[in-house]
Order: structure tokens, then C-alpha cells, then sequence
């Protein structure tokens, strides 16, 4: 079960929010616990072994809390980070990580937040083990965040309202996410899935660019829609989760691409991992050292694949150019900043989009003319025929304007036209066609 299906939209989430707005304050945690695992066990295909694990992870996550709250000594924190890394090594590792429970990657990182929080003082623990699980398990951040800071976490916890306003709030933006999700995200998809089909020797460079954009633009709508239901769901009970796309595509720089781009997770990395490593602040050199190490981290977060590997070493390439000489340089012009950035970024999605080395030489050597071959030159004017309108939707939508215009007309009588209409759309949409998972969740 999915936040975009029609047992979640029709029976999980009304069920649920009935349970939550008609019990006692005190029993809110313990409710809102219960459904997260229900949740999770239907978004796991039924798998109860999942459930425990998560359970398991959260018990282990709670007991090495307890004892940095008493004992902040780096042998703790050392034992609590590496059972953390040591299930996520395994799972990643088992059988090519096919089995990785849905979810497990983001859910570590944010018991390894409290963790690490806690060793540094910075966060007084909680010793209520029902209100670390709520703040652990809430169902709308639990399966791809966004990843929250634990004192915000934990505050916002102690101090949510349930308000009828706030589910409204809620509504609107949770719908937002399923239009950009189901209209838009999914139906992008048969652009890439049909150059795949045929067979990258079998496309033509135009093809094969258009490919590349449609693709793009399904991972971003998919991903930022996804983040759009999390928070307007978190919304609908009193939780303000933070934004995590902050219109990534209107950077001037790889290095501001990626401080927009799944921004929890970005700020996550430099919390934990770049800051600790000593930042910027040690000369060049051991800034380009962290940031290899950042990155190569990041790879690896995302997969144990050699894909993820090179499109963790083309960011950082780019990112270190930038610092030494490339930032300079297009400085100097607004316009050349933004189009470098998009095509490099473009680029860089290749390794995730196509996955396999010889597979990827030969798309990348489609979209440079490289190999000549036989392909079909009007397969670009085919398909753009039937996906252009999607294609400038997405280019619209990847502006900051539509985000502006929204907040605009948000608390007006027209934005409730416009959620209505766009709802049964989408449910029409998810009746009628074949369920499409979150892209994201494969990475």
C-alpha cells in the first residue's frame, strides 16, 4: 500500500484519522504508532518479518539512547552506529539488496540522528519509549522521509494540535503531491520505458535526449510528490515536516542543485558527516578530501552498485571544479550558470536511469551521435507528438512561479476548486490505470 492507492486514500487514511481525532490527547501516540506499523506491514507486501526487524531496530535504537543519555562515551555511540550500519550493510548486501525493507535506509539515518545528538549533548532524551516510536514511526515521513532534525522532532512531538484547519491544510498539499505524482510523474515514464524497449542502438540522439529529460522530470515529480503527501499528511496531525525540494532545478551550481535537491537528506550529510570531518575550514585540499568522502558515503547510501558509485563521483567532480575554477567563471552570467547546471545534472542521471556499464556507453554515445548504427529518425517526432504537453507541463513546473502563485491563492475559494477537481482526477487516474510505485523507492 501506497500513499497514491485507493485502499490508502479510501479506507487506511479515514480509519486512521477517525481513530486519531476521536481518542483522548494521551492515547494520540499509541494510535498514531499502531497505524505506522500497519502502514508499513501493507507497504511491505504483508511481510511481517519486516515489521519486526523495524521493531527490533527501534528497541536497539531506544536502549543505546537510554545508555548515551547516562554514559555519553564514544564506545556507545560507536556500538549504537555500528548495529545501525551493520543491518543496513546486510540487508543492502543480501541477495544484490532485493530484500531491503522498504524504507530501512531513511529510518537509520534517523535513529543515527538521536544517536549522535545525544553523545553531543545537543539533545536531552526523551525517555518515554511510546514517544521515541512516534516520533520514529510516523507513517508520513517513515518510508522516504524527509529527515528531521531529533530536538524539532522531538519538540513538535510534545507540542502537536489536532486542528480541523490543519487537516484542510493537510488535504491540499497531500492532493498536490498525488496530482504531481499520478498526472504528471507517471505518465512521463512511457518516454524512457519506450527507449528502453527498443533498445538504446535502436534510438536517435534526439530521442535519446528527450528520453533523458522525461526521465528526469518522473524521478523529480515522483520524488517531490512523494515529499508533498509526507508533508501534508504530517500537516493533517499536527506536524510541520520540512520542505525537501526547494526548486532544485532553478540552481546555478551543481553544489546549490544538491543544497535543493532532497534537502533533509543533503543537510543530513553535512550535519553528521561533513561538518564532523572538519567542513571547509581546513584548506583546500581537506575540503576536496571530505567532500570525496561525503559523496562516496552517498553512494553507497543510495546502493552497492557501481552505477551509484559514478553518479556519486560525476557530482563530486563537478563540485570540485566548481570550487576551484568553474564557480568563477560562471559567475559572470546568470544565463550560462543555469544551463550548465541542467545539462550537467542531466548527465549525471544517466547511471541511475540506465544502471548497467555496456548499457550506459551506449546511451551516452547515443546522446553525443557517437554511434551512428541503424535507429528510427522520426522516433523523436513520434512520441513528441503524443508527450509534449507533459514534457512543458514539467518545465513549467520545475520553476519556482507555479510554487509562488500557490501560495497566493492557497487560503482563497479557488484553490478548493481546484484540489476538488484535481482528487477525482487523480483517483480516476489511479482507478483506471496499472499501479506505479514510487520511482525513489528503488534506490
Amino acid at each position: 500500500m501506497q500513499f497514491n492507492s485507493i485502499p490508502f486514500i479510501f479506507y487506511f487514511l479515514p480509519v486512521f484519522l477517525l481513530a486519531y481525532f476521536s481518542l483522548r490527547r494521551e492515547l494520540c501516540a499509541g494510535c498514531l504508532i499502531l497505524f505506522s506499523l500497519v502502514f508499513y506491514g501493507l507497504s511491505s507486501g504483508g511481510n511481517l518479518w519486516w515489521v519486526a526487524v523495524l521493531l527490533l531496530a527501534t528497541v536497539f535504537s531506544y536502549g543505546v539512547n537510554l545508555l548515551l543519555d547516562k554514559h555519553p562515551r564514544p564506545v556507545v555511540l560507536i556500538l549504537g552506529l555500528g548495529g545501525l550500519s551493520a543491518l543496513l550493510v546486510f540487508f543492502k548486501l543480501y541477495q544484490g539488496g532485493k530484500y531491503l525493507p522498504a524504507g530501512m535506509s531513511f529510518y537509520l539515518f534517523q535513529a543515527a540522528a538521536y544517536m549522535i545528538d545525544i553523545f553531543r549533548g545537543r539533545l536531552v532524551f526523551g525517555r518515554s519509549f511510546t514517544g521515541f516510536c512516534e516520533q520514529l514511526l510516523m507513517f508520513p515521513k517513515l518510508l522516504s522521509g524527509p529527515l528531521m532534525n531529533p530536538q524539532e522532532l522531538q519538540r513538535q512531538s510534545g507540542a502537536a494540535e489536532r486542528r480541523f484547519d490543519h487537516v484542510i491544510q493537510g488535504l491540499k498539499t497531500l492532493i498536490l503531491g498525488l496530482a504531481l505524482k499520478v498526472l504528471l510523474a507517471n505518465r512521463l515514464g512511457g518516454v524512457f520505458g519506450q527507449a528502453t524497449l527498443v533498445g538504446y542502438e535502436n534510438i536517435s540522439t534526439p530521442f535519446a535526449w528527450m528520453a533523458l529529460i522525461s526521465w528526469t522530470m518522473q524521478l523529480y515529480f515522483d520524488f517531490y510528490g512523494y515529499s508533498l503527501m509526507a508533508k501534508g499528511l504530517g500537516k493533517m496531525i499536527g506536524y510541520d515536516l520540512p520542505d525537501n525540494f526547494l526548486d532544485p532545478y532553478a540552481s546555478h551550481s551543481v553544489s546549490e542543485f544538491y543544497r535543493r535537491w532532497h534537502a533533509s537528506l543533503g543537510a543530513w550529510f553535512r550535519e553528521y558527516l561533513y561538518f564532523p570531518l572538519g567542513g571547509s575550514r581546513k584548506g583546500t585540499l581537506r575540503t576536496i578530501l571530505n567532500l570525496g568522502i561525503v559523496w562516496l558515503a552517498t553512494g553507497l547510501w543510495h546502493g552497492l552498485g557501481g552505477n551509484y558509485l559514478l553518479w556519486a563521483g560525476m557530482i563530486f567532480f563537478f563540485i570540485v571544479n566548481e570550487r576551484l575554477w568553474l564557480g568563477k567563471l560562471l559567475k559572470r552570467t546568470r544565463v550560462l550558470c543555469h544551463v550548465y547546471t541542467v545539462l550537467a545534472i542531466l548527465l549525471t542521471w544517466v547511471p541511475f536511469a540506465v544502471g548497467q556499464w555496456d548499457a550506459m556507453v551506449l546511451f551516452f554515445g547515443r546522446l553525443i551521435g557517437l554511434f551512428p548504427g541503424q535507429f528510427n529518425p522520426g522516433d523523436f517526432g513520434t512520441w513528441m507528438v503524443d508527450y509534449w504537453y507533459l514534457l512543458l507541463a514539467g518545465c513549467v513546473l520545475a520553476t519556482p512561479w507555479p510554487g509562488k502563485l500557490w501560495q497566493r491563492i492557497r487560503q482563497s475559494p479557488l484553490s478548493d476548486v481546484i484540489c476538488f477537481v484535481l482528487f477525482w482526477v487523480v483517483v480516476f487516474y489511479i482507478a483506471t490505470s496499472a499501479q506505479d510505485p514510487f520511482l525513489y523507492f528503488a534506490y
